[in-house]
């Protein structure tokens, strides 16, 4: 190996001198303890040419010789800052290396805030790294807030051997692990469902005696939540009292969220005023899970009021917030004032997104404003609001019943071309529409197509094709139809048995048409009154002479 070089090292140092010239103020604050002003000066001065400076060459060019100690530490401890914060991951090791050398150690917090910086530009190799070495050389700058930091972008990134590694080494090094570092382990695992997981870390939590904190609590509930485990997360809400834990605005709004999900809106209203009454103030994501309980059970009124509620608290109403509104008076019929909500967004400045499109056009739809919805869903368009599948669905489903099968077509072919795949919901419009327009043989080729993409036909496939080809008389092709969706695991709904008895009754094959009718009372289904008239209809017309003899 060659040596190096011994005029490199004078060689760089006149070319950093130069680059460096603008450091000499901000050295000068330092000198001086004008620590606030330098930092401020700090940002504006990492320029390329200054990043492309190495760090020690830097150091040695903009502290005066005789520098005081305090010059020093900070200039070191705030350019390993600033070079996370630009992204600058080799710049910012570099820091690390050279501050340690000279210091003899990192500041805690300025090891932490530069591994959020790095892990936030993407770099979490170099965060990884930088803190690996501080484990190995220097574990005392090392806290379990700036391990969960990498912890975490271990979590996300799917790494979780690496994150497990890392929580085993860290006590070997004398870092004591608190929830934190325990926190998005738990995350991740409740996110992916992994109840064993879950409780393999709760339990390594309990044996090495670290408390929960409100944001392990939080995280569980979410979890629980998700998984319909409303038992359960009572359990947690009352685990975290007895342990005198206090719950902050993201805990209560989960528990909300998670009683809503469940249906007791009454329960997530009485928690709802516990959070106010221990002088909590609720943020726009506690009412948003409380209003969408109300919505969804129909008292539009409730949810109204805490609208008006948030208005008087000082709590910004967002875009959540009135999409969840606009939802609940699509569910409800209640276009006008939908329409309304859509309103007061443009007027505060609030963008709508393609979710408040497509609930305002699927609404517009249940009450047979068609040309609303269309005229809707073309200004959605006009403002650049990228159209989904649901946007091209609702404009296919338009169209079809509009009895233009023509355009309902060109827009289906066209969704791949426009980055949005048709979906099993798209190819059951195409179907219904061509059955009721009176084109079975296109149903069936579009139901052929579904199967060569591979989407699984589902009961509104089948019971639309049953219907359509039973009122074109082949109810034998529909018999195979329905048989086919039973063998698919597929379970016929009222629409399939009452299209099909409806058939074979016409047909006068009165003994299968009872045997279905049978058949659909045994899986629990209740047909109408019209159904049996058909049946009892049937027994006239049977083919078979003695059937009422």
């Amino acid at each position: 190996m060659a040596s190096p070089d011994p005029d490199a090292r004078p060689a760089a140092a006149a070319l950093a001198a130069p680059a460096a010239a603008p450091l000499a103020a901000f050295s000068s604050l330092l000198v001086t303890r004008r620590f606030g002003a330098a930092k401020s000066m700090l940002p504006s001065l990492l320029t390329p040419s200054l990043l492309a400076v190495p760090f020690a060459d830097l150091a040695a060019t903009s502290l005066p010789r005789a520098a005081p100690q305090h010059a020093v530490a900070a200039f070191h401890d705030m350019l390993f800052r600033a070079y996370a914060d630009a992204g600058a991951a080799g710049r910012t090791a570099e820091a690390a290396d050279l501050t340690v050398s000279r210091l003899g150690r990192l500041d805690p917090r300025s090891l932490t805030s530069s591994l959020i910086s790095l892990r936030r530009a993407g770099h979490l190799p170099a965060a990884a790294e930088i803190l690996n070495k501080a484990l190995a050389s220097y574990p005392e700058s090392v806290t379990p807030l700036s391990a969960s930091v990498v912890v975490d972008g271990f979590c996300k990134a799917g790494r979780m051997d690496d994150a497990r590694r890392l929580l085993d080494e860290m006590p070997s090094r004398g870092v004591r692990l608190n929830a934190c570092c325990y926190n998005p382990l738990l995350d991740t695992y409740t996110r992916q469902k992994n109840d064993g997981r879950v409780a393999e870390v709760l339990n390594e939590m309990e044996n090495a005696g670290v408390e929960p904190t409100v944001g392990t609590y939080t995280i569980l509930v979410s979890g629980l939540s998700k998984a319909g485990d409303i038992r359960n997360v009572e359990s947690v809400f009352d685990e975290m009292k007895r342990k005198n834990v206090a719950g902050d605005v993201y805990f209560y709004s989960a528990v909300i969220n998670a009683y809503c999900r469940a249906g007791n809106v009454r329960r997530a209203s009485e928690v709802f005023d516990e959070c106010v009454a221990n002088d909590i103030e609720p943020n726009e994501r506690t009412y948003g899970a409380l209003i969408n309980g109300f919505c969804k059970i129909g008292q539009i009124k409730a949810a109204e009021m805490l609208l008006t509620d948030m208005q008087l608290r000082g709590v910004g109403h967002n875009q959540i917030v009135f999409n969840t509104m606009i939802d609940g008076y699509c569910r409800h019929g209640m276009m006008d004032k939908a329409l309304q909500i859509r309103g007061v967004m443009e007027k505060m400045g609030i963008e709508l997104d393609v979710y408040t499109y497509n609930t305002l056009a699927c609404g517009l739809c249940r009450v047979n404003r068609m040309e609303e919805a269309k005229k809707l869903l073309h200004v959605m368009a006009e403002k650049g609001v990228a159209p989904n599948y649901v946007s091209c669905t609702t404009l296919i489903s338009i169209h079809s019943k509009e009895g233009d099968m023509v355009e309902a077509r060109r827009l289906f072919r066209d969704m791949e071309g426009k980055g949005s795949r048709p979906s099993a919901v798209t190819y059951n419009v195409m179907i219904d529409g061509y059955i009721k327009n009176g084109s079975i043989r296109e149903a069936e080729r579009f139901k052929k197509e579904m199967d060569k993409k591979g989407l699984v036909p589902d009961i509104y496939t089948y019971a639309a094709l049953v219907h359509g080809h039973c009122v074109n008389g082949k109810v034998d092709v529909a018999m195979r139809l329905f048989e086919e969706m039973k063998s698919r695991g597929t379970k016929p709904n009222v629409v399939a048995y009452t299209a099909l008895i409806s058939g074979l009754a016409k047909e006068g094959r009165s003994e299968e048409a009872f045997q279905l009718y049978d058949d659909m009372l045994g899986a629990g289904l209740t047909p109408d009154d019209a159904l049996y008239s058909v049946l009892v209809g049937s027994l006239h017309t049977d083919n078979r002479k003695d059937i009422l003899t």
